[in-house]
């Protein structure tokens, strides 16, 4: 292989370790798991989105599993279109999200975001280093109520916030804790 294609193929790597951060973030959320989201940060990055909150992803982490979750009895979190441009043991990404957060009473939160983060790779790890988070829009609703006449055969497993959820079941190389 020449130079340009090794650093080519490097980059691809790169831009894959990035997009499994992403993907261990909102797992993280949506499965509870605490310590996998930890994991995606270094432990001086900042978390910031603006005025609502500007932390370390560390006290993040903590700011949202002490209270902001515990409102949600499910969510689920997208990941839509995402753009890494790589520089040496930097990175830069934007990713576009959508996010469903399901209250016990019904009340639906259903929103776009776009995040804005700056990567670097430390000791041969790469990690989030900076997380800025941007809201496009925000929709408010009430959950349809299940109906009855759905024939049993088209009813699905239920999404479970927690371990107890069936992809762990399923899925044995997902186990919770941080990413590999």
């Amino acid at each position: 292989m020449n130079d340009t294609t090794t650093a080519a193929m490097r980059d691809l790597l790169v831009k894959e370790r990035l997009h499994e951060l992403e993907m261990a973030y909102c797992r993280g959320i949506d499965r509870r798991d605490a310590e996998l989201i930890r994991s995606i940060y270094f432990e001086d990055a900042i978390e910031d989105h603006g005025d609502a909150w500007h932390g370390t992803g560390y006290e993040w982490v903590d700011y949202i599993f002490a209270g902001y979750l515990l409102q949600f009895e499910v969510t689920a979190h997208y990941v839509m279109n995402e753009w890494y441009k790589v520089d040496g043991d930097r990175a830069e990404g934007e990713t576009h999200r959508v996010s469903y957060h399901r209250r016990p009473n019904g009340e639906e939160v259903t929103a776009g975001s776009r995040t804005f983060n700056r990567y670097e790779c430390r000791d041969g790890v790469w990690r989030i280093a900076y997380r800025g988070v941007t809201r496009d829009w925000l929709l408010e609703s009430k959950a349809a109520a299940p109906d009855p006449a759905q024939p049993k055969h088209m009813i699905l497993r239920p999404s479970l916030p927690g371990p107890d959820d069936v992809s762990y079941r399923e899925l044995k190389m997902f186990g919770r804790g941080p990413i590999d």
